[in-house]
């Protein structure tokens, strides 16, 4: 699963730049080990397990 960034089409910088944002994801299996990155830069993203 990727999540994607959505820009304003006038070029304006959104108001909530900087602000935490989550995202809730049903897997089909455990991440087990694995890491989530962030795809522009690879760099790991912190989660939280539920459940």
């Amino acid at each position: 699963m990727i999540v994607i960034e959505h820009r304003h089409a006038d070029g304006e910088a959104c108001g909530d730049i900087g602000a935490r944002r989550t995202a809730t994801v049903d897997l089909a299996q455990p991440l087990g080990e694995r890491a989530v990155l962030e795809v522009q830069q690879g760099l790991p993203v912190a989660l939280t397990v539920n459940g």
